[in-house]
């Protein structure tokens, strides 16, 4: 038996639905925030701003939502929710799954989420 069909088949977290749910077709990824599973069209993708790679520059890099999820670089995924950008920041996740140090601007990101 996969790994795959056995998690999403038993366990704790096993649907109790007698209405058989579509299977997901298409790329998954995980929410840096809540760490939810969901569709990769279901999420946003931030990535660092190729327009500021310098080192030496003191001020925060800046992320920006990348709408056509193809922007190069390494991405973060998120829900389009504020709860879910909160948390990440809460959780310092978003430098961690971009591999970077140093502090980050969020600033575009929450205000293309409404905040």
């Amino acid at each position: 038996m996969s790994r795959r069909g056995r998690l999403s088949e038993s366990g704790p977290r096993a649907r109790l639905s007698t209405h058989p749910t579509p299977p997901v077709t298409g790329p998954v990824r995980t929410c840096v925030g809540c760490r939810g599973r969901d569709q990769r069209s279901a999420l946003l993708r931030l990535v660092l701003d190729s327009a500021m790679h310098d080192a030496d520059v003191a001020e925060p890099r800046r992320i920006v939502v990348d709408v056509r999820a193809c922007l190069p670089g390494r991405g973060a995924w998120v829900h389009p929710e504020p709860q879910c950008l909160e948390l990440a920041e809460r959780r310092r996740a978003v430098p961690r799954a971009l591999r970077t140090d140093g502090p980050l601007d969020l600033g575009e990101v929450q205000a293309h989420l409404g905040r």
